[in-house]
């Protein structure tokens, strides 16, 4: 019987953790982006498409072509000369532009003198605009310029007779030949017809065609503005890579709102652990640890020697007042005041007052660096600040430099990871040079500075921290 009522009991127990117990849906998958930073930001070579050229400016591949030559007019009726009896002389003028290599269009004139039906002797113009199309376009995409170009062309137009005042609507068709010369001239032969109205001679029926003018010239083609063609761009890998952007620059922002998220719940950790210190009365001894480093502080903050100075001091002299010798003037106006027979008088052993001089000149040079090392940080492959307001450093340097006669030595160095061994030399020893030039600009003569070029090294992480050049005063 008591082992049934421990059984039930444990069932019920089972019933009811269950019962309690909640499912909470999680999702453990997170996106992370692996593609190299590196590689994303370097710059793509263009891929060009096989065979397509586009023109090297919207304004370029305009040409002017001067011809001429013979022309003979075949009429409707015929009249009873041949074709050789009907030839006259010619001339033709045409503006145009190429498109592109395959496909142009041209403004053409021509005119002069033509035998009638009743062969007589008149005066003709014809203006007409023509849509040529060289067959030969297709070599363009192979190299920069061609030598021959074969294009048909068709067009419409007027032609007038002076004659009979009559101007009929015309139909302009023919096939030009051409060879470059040279980069802005060809020569040119072409073969033409127009065919109009049988009534443009006097002769014939009224709106039926039946009149024809037959040309053949030659002449001159001058190519204005910007000539040539360039191979069209492959856009596909400047989209892939705006894609793979675009998913590196959203897995950053998902990592940043993480980030964010942790650092809200770090600042709730903390205020709970400051009030758990606040009851226990801990609070005075460690709360420090949980303040904020900054403070408040904006901008960078003033380099200060003193303490550390004063600390260097105390341990080398026991029976040291404690003031830093480079706080203020003080210790030289109370310097009279001390025991001047005491051999351990820091101030007395370390500092004299020369006629000319500042009563607080350094008459003893050490072997290390007063205070800390001052970074001055580069961009890659220049000796160009990565941020101009640490020029306020360089302000602080020379300020203490000048008031108490130290002396500066100025160390550059480069990147070992980029560039080779020459390249590098050179850069550290600029960049050192920048930082000499910035100095004596603020006052420091060129005697109290020791200039040292490291060239590359690999000392310190991460790697853009090797980009500098490091002050240190003495």
């Amino acid at each position: 019987m008591t082992k049934q009522i421990i059984l039930i009991f444990a069932v019920l127990c089972s019933v009811q953790v269950q019962a309690n117990s909640r499912y909470t849906e999680r999702d453990t998958v997170q996106h992370e982006f692996f593609h190299d930073a590196t590689e994303l930001f370097q710059p793509l070579q263009p891929v060009y498409l096989d065979g397509v050229v586009v023109p090297r400016t919207g304004s370029g591949n305009w040409f002017v072509s001067v011809t001429g030559g013979a022309t003979a007019f075949l009429g409707t009726p015929l009249g009873c000369e041949d074709l050789f009896g009907r030839v006259k002389p010619s001339y033709n003028l045409a503006v145009g532009k190429w498109f592109t290599p395959a496909v142009g269009a041209r403004i053409h004139y021509s005119g002069l003198q033509f035998k009638d039906a009743g062969l007589s002797t008149k005066n003709y113009h014809s203006v007409h605009a023509d849509l040529l199309w060289n067959m030969l376009g297709y070599r363009y995409s192979g190299q920069e310029q061609t030598r021959w170009g074969l294009a048909p062309f068709v067009g419409v137009g007027l032609i007038h007779n002076s004659s009979n005042k009559t101007s009929p609507f015309a139909f302009s068709y023919g096939i030009q030949g051409q060879y470059r010369i040279s980069k802005r001239v060809s020569a040119v032969l072409e073969f033409s017809g127009t065919t109009t109205s049988q009534k443009f001679d006097g002769y014939g029926r009224t709106n039926r065609l039946g009149d024809h003018m037959v040309s053949l010239t030659a002449g001159f083609t001058f190519h204005l503005g910007k000539i040539g063609w360039k191979r069209a761009a492959d856009v596909t890998h400047y989209i892939h890579r705006n894609e793979q952007l675009i998913d590196y620059s959203r897995a950053l922002s998902e990592k940043n709102s993480r980030y964010a998220g942790q650092h809200d719940r770090d600042k709730r950790t903390l205020a709970e652990l400051k009030k758990i210190l606040e009851i226990e009365g801990l609070l005075d001894t460690y709360g420090h640890l949980l303040e904020d480093e900054k403070n408040g502080q904006q901008g960078y903050p003033v380099n200060n020697y003193s303490g550390l100075n004063s600390l260097r001091a105390r341990l080398k002299h026991r029976h040291w007042d404690g003031i830093s010798p480079l706080d203020t003037a003080f210790i030289h106006n109370n310097n009279n005041n001390k025991d001047k027979q005491n051999p351990d008088s820091l101030v007395s052993n370390k500092f004299i007052t020369a006629e000319g001089h500042n009563p607080m000149v350094v008459n003893h040079v050490s072997d290390s660096c007063i205070g800390a090392p001052v970074y001055f940080f580069f961009t890659l492959n220049t000796a160009r600040l990565t941020d101009v307001s640490q020029k306020l450093n360089l302000d602080e340097l020379a300020r203490v430099a000048k008031k108490y006669d130290l002396h500066v030595r100025v160390t550059g160095a480069a990147d070992s990871s980029t560039g080779t061994s020459g390249i590098n030399d050179s850069l550290s020893q600029s960049r050192a040079d920048f930082i000499v030039s910035e100095l004596k600009q603020r006052g420091i003569p060129a005697e109290r500075i020791t200039k040292i070029s490291r060239g590359g090294i690999a000392d310190h992480l991460p790697t853009e921290a090797n980009r500098h050049t490091k002050v240190e005063l003495f």
